[in-house]
């Protein structure tokens, strides 16, 4: 259909009614097989502020059509203004907007009663911000669709969703950050890509959020997130992201620029809350709990294979920000921990593979197998393992062998010989544990 152009509401009107009376197609119909009555404006740019409620009390100043579920169709159309879709008291409302552009700064959503489908749609700024969608005392409507949709800037600050909210296959170009959000019905980022971080900042979650197959390329962060229902994670991707590890730097140029105001605390307090709700930035500690919080669900799901990838990530996760506190002074904590997760990460890759602990078992095993015969009289370390003794270090490999298991080589070691076997005993015994574990991770 050839484009036309509408600077006004009147101009949008006027091209509505020729439709009607000119094109059976476009005209206003009852459907069949249903009781919806059919506004249908299509290929049309609309140049100016356009109000889904303006035009709808317009176009039916002259009719009494309350009693039944209008539904407005747009297709094709390019809004170069503001759009607003808000409540219309009292009507029954569906609106649908297939393969629509908005490109102008605001499409401003905020609905009671209205259902909202977007379908193929380019969407410059999505705001819903501090409004109420949709009513806990109506399950039907108020709910909001997005299927397919390049959306790029948007703004669920403080928003209620008291129905479904959707967004099937459908792309946030832009960083994301659903702060303080209240998701009371069912929410589904099903087939979403995130291209940027994707923050749920104090994010209520009362019924289900489903992730299933969605992507996020870069950051996810769900560690504020008050979940009082429960997480579908079927196929959710997720990579090792980067996060913001210059955050201990930012505090100290606050705490040193003006220590008199802020304690080390409060500044970090001040730094952290930036960072999670309005920077769209992912702390380390929010990036290792958003995986805790992930395992956690899959495990009580009973999906352990899957909960492994989570383990595994939680545990590289801390072992870095461990390394990162060490070099911020924090030094008690710190060791210990990277002692522990090191060994952890080289042993058997923090739980996961066991051909690694075996890997871990045999080498560990011959570093302080040839420690000990050091101290042998008559023992020398030969590289050619073909005439290495064999007999002794298979011994040696089980941790409750005998101290004298090397007597017909020399009855009275050296001490060091004595050190060195009771410490390959533990490392040893760790690497055989550490073994054994790799092989549980399924449960």
């Amino acid at each position: 259909m050839e484009r036309r152009v509408a600077n006004s509401l009147e101009e949008l009107i006027k091209i509505c009614r020729n439709d009607l009376f000119t094109n059976e197609k476009h005209s206003k119909q009852i459907l069949p097989a249903s009781n919806l009555l059919l506004y249908r404006i299509n290929s049309v740019d609309i140049h100016f502020h356009f109000c889904v409620l303006r035009f709808f009390n317009f176009i039916n100043e002259n009719s009494d059509l309350k009693e039944t579920e209008d539904y407005l169709s747009f297709e094709n159309c390019y809004f170069y203004k503001a759009t607003d879709i808000i409540d219309i008291e009292n009507v029954k409302l569906k609106i649908e907007f297939y393969n629509c552009h908005f490109l102008s700064k605001n499409l401003k959503i905020a609905s009671i009663s209205c259902n909202v489908k977007l379908l193929y749609c380019v969407i410059n700024h999505l705001y819903c911000g501090n409004t109420d969608i949709g009513n806990e005392e109506n399950n039907k409507g108020g709910k909001l669709k997005l299927y397919t949709c390049e959306i790029y800037e948007v703004n669920f600050r403080g928003t209620t969703f008291h129905n479904l909210i959707n967004f099937f296959q459908s792309t946030f170009h832009k960083p994301v950050t659903f702060h303080k959000t209240k998701f009371f019905g069912i929410v589904v980022f099903s087939a979403v890509t995130f291209k940027e971080n994707v923050l749920f900042s104090y994010t209520v979650v009362k019924d289900l959020m489903l992730l299933r197959g969605a992507f996020a390329e870069k950051g996810f962060d769900i560690s504020l997130a008050i979940i009082k229902g429960s997480l579908s994670l079927f196929k959710l991707r997720i990579n090792n992201f980067k996060t913001y590890t210059s955050i201990y730097k930012d505090v100290n140029a606050i705490y040193k620029k003006d220590s008199y105001t802020y304690s080390f605390t409060r500044a970090y307090e001040q730094v952290y809350e930036n960072a999670v709700s309005k920077n769209h930035l992912i702390p380390i500690e929010n990036k290792r709990e958003t995986y805790r919080i992930l395992k956690y669900h899959l495990e009580s799901q009973k999906n352990f294979i899957a909960a492994v990838h989570y383990k595994r990530l939680e545990s590289k996760t801390l072992l870095l920000e461990s390394w990162l506190k060490f070099k911020h002074g924090n030094f008690l904590d710190s060791i210990a921990n990277l002692g522990i997760l090191s060994l952890n990460a080289i042993s058997n890759w923090f739980g996961s593979s066991y051909i690694q602990g075996v890997l871990f078992t045999v080498l560990i095993g011959g570093l302080f197998f040839s420690l000990s015969l050091f101290h042998v009289e008559s023992s020398e370390f030969i590289t050619y393992y073909d005439k290495w003794q064999w007999e002794y270090f298979v011994q040696f490999l089980n941790p409750t062998h005998r101290f004298d298991y090397i007597k017909a080589i020399d009855e009275n070691p050296q001490t060091w010989f004595f050190i060195w076997d009771f410490i390959g005993r533990i490392f040893v015994g760790y690497g055989i544990y550490q073994t054994i574990q790799a092989f549980r991770k399924y449960k």
